[in-house]
């Protein structure tokens, strides 16, 4: 059954991330079929009137905010990266956001940059602490072994070309080719790290990543692989992972959580990260060697937080 509703759509994205944020919107539109809305190209849209669940990272093309006229947005679970601030918070941004304030932000460090320009916010956390278990598995399926989910991708070094132009992008280039020796050392002594804990729990290890190349892979595949790394994460007893959209999702299953913050320390990354101190253990590869051996327990998400997902999104979803 079609819709009038929306979800945000990564045709260019290599993230299963993204995927799974949009997953957690349709889960509250059921058994409605949302259309999917590419996230950089919001200003283009010209079909019927939509309401557009707009969760997720903002945006690899800021230049092209606002969106059309003939999106209804519902601001919940929104983050405004750093790079994107200046294209997103002109005179016209911001106008657009104090017309469907208040903006649920994803964390505080969007909050507290929107409130900066007289914006209405509340910090709303992230859509996929509402996922459903049973969604992904049978409830009474029993939970087996360690998921390591991209654990420390982002020690190895930037492969793709940057995208900078002219003198300053030559220098970037060449200072990332420089970085690469020393990036690949921090990622092996992390990996050495993480497989020496690893090699003193008795689990079964699953090893996977979060990233696909939209080059090699349809939008529809990576959909479909969003969906079995939820199925992974509600079936495992513990999450390694430094993907805020694996970490989550577990928190929403009832999955402990080991979060490794290696290689999130510039401003870009850790803007993502204020406000989710509560929601799962962040460490360093380097705290690994004093860590329990044991399963942690699992953190629960606020009921105050579930609350107000079920009345914002209820009543927006309203026909």
């Amino acid at each position: 059954m079609k819709s009038n509703f929306a979800v945000l759509g990564y045709p260019n994205s290599n993230n299963l991330g993204d995927f799974i944020q949009s997953i957690a919107a349709e889960e509250w539109m059921k058994p409605k079929i949302p259309q999917r809305i590419d996230r950089d190209q919001l200003h283009k849209y010209q079909g019927t009137p939509v309401k557009l669940v707009m969760n997720g990272w903002f945006m690899e093309e800021p230049t092209n905010w606002p969106p059309s006229e003939s999106i209804q947005p519902l601001f919940i679970s929104f983050h405004l990266n750093p790079t994107a601030e200046r294209g997103m918070l002109n005179s016209e941004g911001i106008q657009y956001f104090k017309k469907h304030q208040p903006i649920g932000c994803r964390d505080t460090y969007t909050q507290k940059t929107l409130e900066k320009h007289g914006i209405q916010t509340y910090f709303s956390a992230c859509l996929t602490l509402t996922l459903k278990r049973a969604n992904s598995v049978k409830s009474d399926k029993k939970r087996k072994g360690i998921l390591v989910l991209s654990p420390l991708e982002r020690l190895l070094p930037q492969e793709e070309i940057n995208k900078q132009q002219g003198l300053r992008g030559q220098l970037l280039s060449i200072a990332q080719k420089l970085k690469q020796p020393f990036k690949s050392n921090k990622y092996s002594v992390a990996m050495n790290r993480l497989e020496a804990y690893l090699s003193q729990m008795d689990e079964e290890v699953l090893v996977k990543t979060q990233l696909m190349s939209p080059s090699t892979f349809s939008e529809s595949d990576r959909i479909k692989a969003a969906q079995e790394q939820l199925e992974c994460i509600a079936s495992a007893k513990l999450v390694i992972t430094s993907r805020i959209h694996s970490a989550l999702p577990a928190v929403a299953y009832g999955t402990p959580v080991i979060f490794l913050a290696d290689g999130l320390q510039h401003p870009n990354q850790k803007s993502r990260f204020e406000g989710m101190e509560s929601f799962f253990k962040m460490i360093t590869s380097e705290q690994l060697k004093t860590l329990e051996k044991n399963i942690p327990v699992p953190k629960k998400v606020p009921e105050v937080l579930l609350k107000r997902f079920e009345k914002e999104l209820n009543t927006f979803l309203k026909d």
